[in-house]
């Protein structure tokens, strides 16, 4: 803080010029610097692989800058009299400014040795990534995995699928933003995942997990931002092959029932001692010239082979003998066409083609659990394509087209453009499945003697809605300006989002057969009695045909726009201001609005302190608010149409083969017991009006040092405070009140609403019950019961970073944390609920008592150490260290008895409350799960016989460390306490070795 108020209070005194400061592209990076004596000087940088050359004369003060440069090692050139008098190697990275300086001091410092990776020019928090690096480093080939290397990231609940679900900062699993080039790839349905590329094509990876400025948003979490690979001046081939064999993987442990006084205690419930898994990963890529220094291609193909075989039942599964086993093969293949067009030294274009296919087919055997064994008869199955087996784990792919374009229209200013689209396609397809086939249900005493009642239909229940897809169109426009000691920055964008989204009742619809035993009652009030159709009617028998189906189109319209001053404010100081203004609109399939969100107003503020003015010391500041949009299945839920429609008739026979009623007669006409006959709900009762987004503000101090050429450490300390929040509510009792106190008749019938809880709410309420006439209502903060919304994270943490020196490198990050509150965000950990925006957090006031502590993603203590080792050109190893607090344990029971009252709806939630036997027992009291410890380690070898082979192994989680991630924390099953109760839900991976055979040509 000392260090702040010197820095702050220098900046009215100090005029002395700097290196200057740079406003960031989240797709290329910048060189920066100072000349001393810069009359006549200038500077031209040129890519070693592309040949791209930029040119900067330097201000009167010594200063240049060259940004929306293209990631890659550039050499910088400092020319006097046409001769070049100086000159320096630096490497370009995705985000971040690179300081290139040809001053006497800084000389000094390099002759020293003082100088490493330190980027004064930025206040954001994170971790960045080269493509080499990540090649030396035992870490599986996914964007979840470099996630997991930097700091103040942890893995989000298992149960929201493959790690590709991580929590940043405390945040929410669908609370953070990828980007590739620039172009947006998270998850739009549900925003919990991301489209990816072949891990080969990651040029470089940035991971944000705080401070980021105007330019990003959308994301209360974190930021994921690729850059791919170009193609360069010199063609190459290559490709890979990696095989991880079930051979080498360890037994990957059971899951037994808890201990609860039940009989089941300690007795085995999932079998997974014989589960296999047989992992292949091949890669092929090429790149070059087309014209030399001018057009380049670069295209990359991946294929991921996964075969998994095992139990998908439990033991008391009733469904574990017919289709307990399963054999599972997993295909993803994606692909990644790049071209880049340097029109000139000025003007750049780059269009990228990316396509991630992920498929998975299903076959589904008999298990026997007092055997323990497998059948041979295929009873089922099903061919998956991103989807499955719940939408929101699944892996979602997306076919991606990206044209990005740079142009330095001057010395002094910059724009940048982007349009892009994307596709994804979602299919489940059930084995055996016909799609014009009803289903059949024929109650043994609802059949007519003498008929067969068959049912031939192989799925049941509801299935995902045929020709789901998720459509995105994205268009965004940045200029730079430079002014003086003044970079200035604007910018807009827009994204475009539709959905088809939703499930209908398999085969269409049903039959249900039934038998009254009086004939001559009618069936309900708008049904009359069988009897009244004559023939078996009059014997009681009739049959009934049941559609239903929440299939919606729903949509999201994006906005925001952005402006960024980043002063130079002395030689050492710079200040950076930022404004973000973002509008979210989100429709209802008939394309009309149910919530609307205009000015939802994001400042941000950093500051940087180069202490010493040699880039050795950097002590910064960064104080910002960050806003998050609703994805389109928000709409599914909350104001999607609704089909649930009976049709009664009596008949006179059966189709045998399809077990379809013959020779209909109906009784009555179509009937639904809540009107839902497939229309969109009131887009103007499905949400509060005039609400916030949710959004949090985040303030984040801390210094980096390099502090000899061995060693740089560094530490920081983050707060984050969620200021509001979305999700929905389905208590009438606030609207009941208000009509009796304002004497207003109530035929209403609340079906849920959007809101902002523990905040005064507006809401139009149709009272009539008609849809003839909404009454305003504003309900304060007490009067619907809901406290106020919280959730903090606070951090510490510490680092020391041996760069790259003398053969090795290595880093550790240790990160003291504390994340608690009442709500965990968009999503609800505590069960898996993935709803997003729409879970059964605030659905009462009565679920949220006992609710504020320590939340889900909370880990007190975590370790993470990662680096590598060059014994020689041949021989290298690696190793990647994860040290982590378990997750905090709860107790969620039923309400206790003295809650109960007749109009309280909560009391049907079951197992749903901060409350076990009747006992209050807050959130996170009962201590943690086992601490989880991981090493991963990785052996290369590079053999000098043969130029471009390299032969890798890699060792996943060496000591086998199996430990629990998450348990059941459910305590009752009706009124029993539930035999499940502190089970393990999942361990993390068992030991599993990876063999790489890597080559390359260079021609």
């Amino acid at each position: 803080m000392n260090a702040l108020s010197i820095a702050f209070g220098a900046a009215a005194l100090t005029a002395a010029v700097t290196p200057p400061a740079m406003a960031q592209s989240n797709a290329s990076g910048n060189i920066f610097g100072q000349v001393d004596a810069p009359s006549g000087a200038s500077i031209v940088v040129e890519n070693k692989e592309t040949g791209l050359k930029r040119t900067a004369l330097p201000e009167a003060g010594g200063r240049y800058q060259l940004t929306a440069l293209p990631v890659g090692r550039y050499t910088v050139q400092l020319i006097r009299e046409g001769k070049v008098a100086n000159s320096s190697d630096v490497e370009v990275r995705v985000g971040q400014g690179v300081n290139a300086s040809f001053t006497a001091a800084v000389q000094a410092v390099q002759v020293t040795g003082r100088r490493s990776r330190i980027d004064i020019s930025n206040t954001n928090s994170g971790a960045t990534f080269t493509a080499s690096e990540l090649a030396k480093l035992p870490i599986t080939p996914s964007v979840a995995s470099i996630i997991q290397l930097a700091p103040n990231t942890t893995r989000g609940d298992s149960r929201y699928g493959d790690g590709n679900a991580p929590s940043f900062g405390g945040s929410a699993a669908s609370e953070n933003a990828f980007y590739i080039n620039g172009f947006p790839v998270t998850n739009v349905l549900f925003q919990v995942g991301t489209s990816e590329l072949p891990f080969g094509a990651i040029g470089g990876a940035q991971i944000l997990t705080g401070g980021f400025g105007a330019e990003f948003g959308r994301s209360t979490g974190g930021v994921v931002n690729i850059s791919t690979k170009s193609g360069t001046n010199t063609w190459e081939v290559g490709g890979s092959v990696s095989i991880e064999p079930n051979s080498l993987r360890s037994t990957q442990k059971n899951i037994y029932y808890g201990n609860n006084g039940q009989p089941t205690d300690g007795k085995l419930y999932t079998y997974y001692k014989d589960n296999t898994r047989d992992n292949t990963i091949a890669n092929v890529f090429v790149g070059g010239p087309i014209i030399k220094d001018k057009l380049f291609l670069y295209a990359n193909l991946e294929r991921t082979k996964t075969d998994l075989d095992g139990t998908r039942a439990n033991a008391d599964s009733t469904s574990a003998r017919l289709t307990g086993w399963e054999e599972r093969r997993d295909t993803i293949n994606r692909g990644l066409v790049k071209v880049d067009w340097n029109i000139n030294d000025d003007h750049r274009l780059e269009g990228t083609y990316i396509n991630d296919d992920p498929k998975s087919d299903r076959s589904y055997y008999g298990f026997d659990y007092a055997a323990l064994t497998y059948g041979s008869t295929k009873n089922g199955g099903a061919h998956y394509e991103s989807y499955g087996p719940t939408p929101v784990a699944a892996r979602v792919g997306a076919e991606i087209k990206i044209l990005n374009y740079t142009g330095n229209l001057s010395d002094d200013v910059t724009l940048t453009a982007m349009v892009g689209n994307s596709t994804t396609e979602h299919v489940y397809d059930p084995v055996g499945y016909n799609a014009t086939l009803f289903q059949v249900s024929a109650p043994a005493n609802a059949r007519i003697p003498g008929f067969s009642y068959n049912s031939p239909q192989t799925t049941t229940g509801n299935i995902l809605t045929p020709g789901a897809f998720d459509k995105q169109k994205v268009m965004n426009l940045n200029l730079q300006y430079k002014v003086g000691d003044h970079t200035l920055r604007a910018g807009a964008d827009q994204n475009k989002i539709s959905s088809k989204a939703g499930t209908s009742r398999a085969g269409g619809g049903q039959w249900t057969y039934g038998f009254a035993s009086n004939p001559n009652s009618p069936i309900n009030a708008a049904i009359p009695a069988p009897a009244t159709n004559g023939g078996f009617g009059a014997q009681g028998y009739y049959v009934q045909r049941i559609q239903s189906s929440g299939v919606s189109t729903p949509s999201v319209d994006q906005e925001a726009q952005y402006i960024e001053d980043t002063w130079q404010a002395t030689s050492k100081i710079i200040l950076k201001a930022g404004l973000r203004n973002e509008q979210f609109t989100n429709y209802n399939g008939d394309g009309e609005p149910y919530v609307s969100m205009r000015h939802q107003l994001a400042p941000r503020f950093g500051a940087t302190w180069d202490a010493f003015g040699d880039s050795s010391l950097k002590v910064f500041a960064n104080a910002g608010r960050y806003h998050l949009q609703m994805p389109t299945n928000v709409a599914v839920r909350a104001a999607g149409a609704s089909l649930n429609t009976s049709e009664y008739f009596t008949y006179t026979g059966v189709d045998p083969a399809t077990g379809a009623p013959l020779g209909l007669k109906a009784l009555g006409g179509l009937y639904s017991a809540n009107n839902e006959f497939g229309q969109s709900k009131d887009p103007r009762g499905v949400a509060a009006l005039n609400m916030d987004s949710l959004y949090q503000d985040e303030l984040i101090l801390g210094f980096e040092r390099a502090y000899s050429p061995s060693l740089n450490f560094g530490a920081k300390l983050t707060y984050r405070k969620l200021k509001s929040t979305i999700d929905d509510f389905c208590d009438q009792r606030p609207f009941d009140k208000y009509a009796a106190d304002h004497g207003i008749e109530n035929n209403f019938v609340f079906n849920c609403a959007l809101f902002n809880p523990g905040k005064g709410n507006d809401f139009l309420v149709d009272y009539a019950g008609d849809g003839s006439k909404l009454t305003p209502v504003h309900l304060s903060a007490e009067e619907l019961g809901y406290p106020e919304v919280k959730r903090s994270y606070a951090a510490l943490d510490l680092y020391a970073e041996h760069p790259l020196r003398n053969g090795w490198y290595g880093r550790i990050n240790y990160t003291l944390s504390r994340n608690k509150g009442n709500t965990e965000g968009q999503t609800r950990s505590d069960s898996g609920q993935a709803d997003v925006a729409t879970t059964a957090v605030f659905d009462y006031p009565e679920l949220t008592l006992n609710s504020n502590g320590l939340l889900p993603n909370d880990r007190k203590h975590q370790i993470k150490a990662y680096g590598f080792y060059q014994f020689t050109d041949e021989l290298s190893v690696g190793g990647n260290l994860l040290v982590a607090s378990g997750r905090p344990k709860n107790c969620i029971g039923n309400l206790p008895q003295s809650y109960y009252d007749a109009n309280n709806d909560a009391t049907g939630y079951g197992s749903e409350f901060f409350f076990c036997n009747d006992k209050a027992t807050p959130r996170g009291t009962l201590g943690r799960m086992p601490w989880d410890t991981r090493l991963d380690l990785n052996l290369a070898y590079s053999p000098r016989l043969l130029k471009g082979l390299i032969l890798r192994a890699d060792v996943f989680n060496v000591f086998n460390r199996q430990v629990g991630q998450n348990q059941t924390e459910s305590y009752n099953t009706g009124k029993s306490v539930n035999a499940l109760y502190g089970n393990v839900i999942s361990y993390t991976a068992p030991r599993s070795v990876k063999l790489t055979a890597e080559y390359s040509y260079k021609f």
